[in-house]
């Protein structure tokens, strides 16, 4: 007896075992199939960094590792050119200072962009 193993929609033939997507529930009263909705994804935010002192292309890695090492970091974007970062993140776990912060530990300096900036 051949068993499935399903993941996603692509179904792949393995010998006999069985392994198919489940139903999570979130605490939320919410479900989907990997147990993340659209109404958690709203819980996170963006804020942009203005960012000075990268003197090369590579300490956009530097600063990227500083904030990736924060808890409820979820992704970041460091933009070498236009000297800034774009940090989506869980405001119930690190607040933009927290960002700004990191950053400033590093040896470089951050600050928070305004939306008069990017005009």
């Amino acid at each position: 007896m051949k068993k499935v193993w399903q993941i996603a929609a692509t179904t792949i033939l393995l010998g006999d075992l069985t392994i198919a997507p489940m139903t999570l529930p979130a605490s939320c009263g919410c479900s989907t199939t990997c147990g993340v909705t659209s109404a958690h994804a709203a819980e996170s935010q963006t804020v942009d960094l203005a960012l000075e002192g990268l003197t090369c292309a590579s300490c956009k890695f530097a600063v990227k590792a500083a904030l990736k090492r924060l808890d409820g970091v979820e992704q970041v974007d460091v933009n070498y050119e236009e000297r800034k970062a774009t940090v989506v993140y869980d405001p119930e776990k690190v607040t933009p200072q927290q960002l700004v912060d990191a950053v400033n530990a590093t040896g470089f300096h951050a600050e928070l962009r305004s939306s008069a900036d990017e005009k």
